[in-house]
């Protein structure tokens, strides 16, 4: 290495920050309108993140740095328990292989690291770039929303927990996520811009996360979300989206960097920032099929990755309202409630850091 050591800012670089949208969530779990008694769906959604580099921790743009390629498959599961409560699970399938080159200087300081301090605890674990795909399953999530007002206004609470699916590896840039529990809790508001705009719509979302804290470092979120909706089509939704997060807690990288062990998980416990924005379109292929597509680039941020995301999916609606919707409901509704409720408005997504 030539004695080289990173200073704080640089070496923040190399924070492995999985936020809490970096798998992109279908709006179904999300959205303040909610699919009627009975109904049932189930989507299957493919996303790709190319990550080209990082923001260190004063927000500066590092490119080249800890690049990877990461490809992710979700299935999720949503069902109607009553018009005002709906029911939504998922589990991502997550892949990721460092791209960047293994003999950069700030990867061989990590890399040593590691070694220095697997030589003392041979238990540790080992890290996940070694130039090699590492695929597993991430988390499971289960969320509940209840919808309180439904006139003009659609105001819906939500709660979800996230619970690791296994014990999976931790240690890495192309690590699948933080291993951790998390309660996340928040509210969603939307809202039709009619008799303005009547083909179009406004949706909002933030949510508190309370993350499962490692070696009593807190890790809490906030993430919000905003979408502007517009049917160019009556079977064509295209949409504006932006995301925003904020880690309550975290560490620095020069104080992980002191101790070693803590170093070792350093890619979970740095405190983290971002803005992602992109586009986005439903297409309705029949009454029970719906194509999704989105795109998104991250702005800005501080001690996390940037890149591009690509998303489609598909959402198969397999068991209609098992009562059918009150005419004054229905009108409510409108023709986005499908779309709005199956589209994507995460489009960086929860692979939580």
């Amino acid at each position: 290495m030539g004695g080289f050591i990173p200073s704080g800012a640089t070496a923040a670089l190399l924070a492995f920050v999985f936020l809490q949208l970096a798998v992109p969530a279908r709006a179904g779990a999300q959205s303040a309108w909610l699919p009627f008694t009975g109904e049932a769906s189930v989507s299957l959604t493919f996303q790709s993140l190319n990550y080209g580099g990082h923001f260190d921790e004063t927000g500066a743009k590092r490119e080249s740095v800890g690049e990877i390629q990461s490809y992710y498959g979700i299935l999720q599961l949503e069902y109607g328990l009553t018009d005002r409560l709906a029911l939504n699970a998922r589990l991502p399938y997550i892949t990721s292989r460092y791209t960047g080159s293994l003999d950069e200087p700030i990867l061989v300081f990590i890399r040593d690291k590691y070694e220095e301090y697997r030589r003392t605890n041979p238990a540790a674990g080992a890290s996940v770039d070694t130039g090699d795909y590492y695929g597993t399953l991430q988390d499971f999530g289960f969320t509940l929303r209840y919808n309180l007002l439904e006139r003009g206004l659609t105001v819906t609470p939500v709660i979800s927990m996230i619970v690791p699916s296994h014990d999976y590896r931790t240690i890495g840039e192309a690590s699948a996520g933080q291993n951790l529990l998390a309660l996340q809790t928040g509210v969603n508001v939307g809202r039709l811009l009619d008799p303005v705009a009547p083909n179009a719509y406004v949706h909002g979302r933030y949510t508190y996360s309370f993350v499962q804290s490692y070696r009593d470092i807190p890790l809490d979120r906030s993430t919000a979300e905003f979408e502007v909706g517009y049917a160019i089509a009556p079977t064509v939704v295209v949409r504006a989206l932006a995301n925003w997060m904020r880690t309550h807690g975290g560490i620095p990288f020069d104080e992980a960097l002191k101790d070693l062990s803590l170093f070792l998980e350093h890619d979970r416990l740095l405190s983290s920032r971002h803005w992602h924005v992109g586009a986005g379109a439903t297409v309705t292929l029949t009454d029970a099929f719906d194509l999704e597509t989105a795109v998104s680039t991250f702005v800005s941020g501080a001690a996390t990755r940037y890149g591009i995301g690509l998303n489609v999916g598909v959402t198969w609606r397999f068991l209609g309202p098992r009562v059918p919707p009150s005419p004054s409901r229905t009108a409510r509704a409108g023709a986005f409630r499908r779309d709005r409720a199956r589209g994507l408005v995460s489009v960086s997504g929860t692979r939580s850091r």
